[in-house]
C-alpha cells in the first residue's frame, strides 16, 4: 500500500516538475521575443513584465507608457522600443514620424486600436473600442453629430446648463468656502451630456427641461447631486473594488486573454442602469412616436435602417458618449483653473480677453464669442499638453509592417503603444516641459512646433470623434467661471497633487480646491 502511494506520490512531482519546467521555458522563450528581433527592449521581470505591478499600480497605462519613453530616451534610443506587460510583448514608438506613419500615412496597417470588447459584457463594444470595418461604419454614421450646425445648437444647450453651474459659483463665492472644482465641473458636464444624450435640441431650452429626463432620471446634479444618473457616472472613475481593479487591469492590459474568460470592464450595476436606462427611453419614443434631434435619435434611426443597430450596439454608443463627454470635459476645466490659480498674471491676461470679447458681444456667452477667444484657446491646448486625458494612443498591427528607417517589422497583432504623456513633456520638444505656458501654442509658435508631439485627441482618421463638442464644454465652463471670478488655489489643496495610478484616465491624487473671488 506504501509503495502504491509512493508512485502516486511520485507521478503528481512528476506532474508539478514537468509543469513548472514547460512554465519556465514558455515565459523564457516569450521573454526572448524582441532580441530574437533585434529590438532594443527592456528587461522583464516575471509575472509582470514591464509592468511596474498587477493590482492596482500597474493601471494607469499613460504613467507607465511614459516611463517607458524616459528610459528608452535615456538609453539613446528614439524610434520604437520594446516592452512586455505580462509576458505580452508591445511596441513602444518614440519618433514623432512614426507616429505620423502609424496615426495618417499608414493608417491601414492599424485601424484597429486593439482595446478590449466582448459580446459577454456588450457595454464595451462602442465606437472606441470596433475593430476596422465595424468601427467605419459607425463613425461615418456618427460623425453627423459633430457637424458647426450642430455644435451651434449645442452651445445654446450648455449655455442653458450654465446656469446651474453660474448659482453654484455665486453660492460658493457668497459663503467664502472652498470649491471641489471636480465636483462642481462635473455636474455641469454631467447636465450638458445628459441633455444631449437624451433630449431634443429644437424644443424650447427650459429650466425644467433641462433638469429632467424620460422615466425620472434627474440631470440637474447641482440641485440632486445624488440622483442616480450623476452617482452612476462618478462610481466609473472613483469606486473600484478588488474585483473592479483586476478585471480593469486585464481589460486594458490583457484585452485577448479578458475575451476568452469574459471579464467586465464596467461595474455590474452601473451597466444594468445604462441598459435599463436607455430600453425605456427607445421603447417610449417608438411606442409614442417622439421624433428628437439628438444623439439618442441618431442611433434609433440607425437601429431601424439597414444598419440594423442592435440595442446592445445603441446602449454601448449611448454609454461612450455620456462617459467620455462628461469625465473628460470635467476634469479639464478643473486642470487648467489649477494652473490659471497658480499663474496670475496668465489668469489676468486671459480674463482681459475674455471682458473684452464679451463686450463686442453684448455680454454674452456665445458661439461665436467662445471662437474669438484665442488666448483661451491657447490656454485649454497647455493644459491638455501638461494633462492629457487619454495619455496613451494604442494601435494593433493588421498587417506586417515595417518601420522605415529601421531594421523593426510589427507582426499582424502586435499592439503598439504612442506614449502621448511622455511625448508632451519631453524637453526636446518643449522646453520647460512642466511650465504651464499657453504662449506655446501662438500661432507663431505652433508653426515651429514638430509634428505629431501634441496628441491629446489622437490624430488621423480614428481621432476623437467629440473632440469639438469637448472643446466648446470646457472653454464655456472655464469662461463661465472666468468672466465673474478670479481664482485662487485653497490651501486645503495637497501638492503635488499627482496622478492616480489606479484610473483608465487622467485624474489627480489630490483633490483641487479653490477660492473663488468676485472681481
Amino acid at each position: 500500500m506504501s509503495a502504491l502511494f509512493q508512485d502516486y506520490l511520485n507521478g503528481i512531482l512528476l506532474v508539478v516538475v514537468t509543469s513548472l519546467l514547460v512554465t519556465w521555458a514558455y515565459v523564457r522563450y516569450s521573454y526572448g521575443y524582441w532580441k530574437r528581433r533585434n529590438v532594443p527592449y527592456l528587461e522583464p521581470k516575471f509575472p509582470f513584465g514591464n509592468s511596474n505591478s498587477l493590482i492596482p499600480k500597474g493601471i494607469a497605462i499613460g504613467i507607465l507608457s511614459k516611463e517607458f519613453y524616459n528610459r528608452f530616451k535615456t538609453m539613446g534610443r528614439d524610434m520604437v522600443g520594446g516592452v512586455y506587460i505580462g509576458i505580452e510583448p508591445k511596441l513602444v514608438v518614440l519618433n514623432p514620424d512614426l507616429i505620423r506613419d502609424i496615426l495618417v500615412k499608414d493608417f491601414q496597417s492599424f485601424t484597429d486600436r486593439g482595446v478590449y470588447q466582448s459580446e459577454s459584457d456588450p457595454i464595451s463594444v462602442n465606437i472606441f473600442a470596433q475593430p476596422g470595418a465595424e468601427w467605419r461604419a459607425a463613425r461615418t454614421k456618427l460623425t453627423t453629430v459633430f457637424t458647426s450646425a450642430k455644435m451651434k445648437a449645442m452651445c445654446l444647450l450648455m449655455l442653458e446648463c450654465s446656469e446651474g453651474l453660474k448659482e453654484a459659483l455665486e453660492k460658493f463665492a457668497q459663503q467664502k468656502t472652498d470649491v471641489d472644482m471636480l465636483e462642481v465641473a462635473g455636474c455641469f458636464t454631467t447636465d450638458v451630456i445628459g441633455v444631449y444624450v437624451c433630449f431634443s435640441l429644437t424644443k424650447p431650452l427650459t429650466k425644467q427641461f433641462v433638469g429632467s429626463c424620460a422615466f425620472g432620471i434627474s440631470c440637474n446634479s447641482f440641485k440632486h447631486p445624488d440622483a442616480e444618473f450623476r452617482r452612476m457616472g462618478c462610481k466609473l472613475f472613483t469606486e473600484f473594488s478588488f474585483m473592479d481593479r483586476l478585471n480593469l487591469f486585464l481589460s486594458i492590459y490583457a484585452p485577448n486573454f479578458s475575451q476568452k474568460i469574459g471579464v467586465r470592464s464596467v461595474q455590474k450595476d452601473v451597466s444594468k442602469f445604462f441598459f435599463r436606462t436607455i430600453k425605456d427611453t427607445v421603447d417610449y419614443r417608438e411606442k409614442n412616436n417622439v421624433q428628437r434631434n439628438d444623439l439618442l435619435q441618431l442611433l434609433i434611426d440607425m437601429k431601424n435602417s439597414e444598419v440594423q443597430l442592435s440595442m446592445n450596439e445603441l446602449t454601448a454608443q449611448v454609454f461612450l458618449f455620456f462617459v467620455a463627454g462628461s469625465e473628460t470635459s470635467s476634469t479639464t476645466t478643473t486642470l487648467a483653473l489649477f494652473e490659471i490659480s497658480q499663474r496670475p498674471e496668465i489668469q489676468e491676461k486671459l480674463r482681459k480677453e475674455i471682458r473684452d470679447v464679451l463686450s463686442k458681444h453684448n455680454g454674452q456667452i456665445t458661439y461665436d464669442s467662445i471662437a474669438e477667444m484665442k488666448y483661451l484657446a491657447q490656454a485649454v491646448d497647455e493644459t491638455l499638453r501638461l494633462w492629457p486625458i487619454v495619455s496613451t494612443i494604442t494601435r494593433v498591427c493588421t498587417q506586417d509592417y515595417k518601420f522605415k528607417n529601421t531594421d523593426v517589422t510589427a507582426e499582424k497583432g502586435l499592439h503598439v503603444q504612442i506614449p502621448v504623456l511622455g511625448l508632451q513633456h519631453d524637453p526636446e520638444y518643449w522646453p520647460d516641459p512642466t511650465r504651464f505656458d499657453p504662449d506655446r501654442f501662438s500661432d507663431e509658435n505652433k508653426e515651429s512646433r514638430r509634428p505629431f508631439t501634441y496628441l491629446p485627441f489622437g490624430e488621423g482618421p480614428r481621432n476623437c470623434i467629440g473632440l469639438r463638442f469637448g472643446l466648446l464644454q470646457t472653454k464655456i465652463g472655464l469662461v463661465t467661471v472666468l468672466s465673474k471670478y478670479k481664482v485662487s488655489l485653497s490651501p486645503k489643496t495637497v501638492l503635488p497633487i499627482g496622478l492616480d495610478p489606479e484610473t483608465f484616465t487622467m485624474r489627480t491624487l489630490s483633490t483641487v480646491y479653490l477660492n473663488l473671488e468676485k472681481a
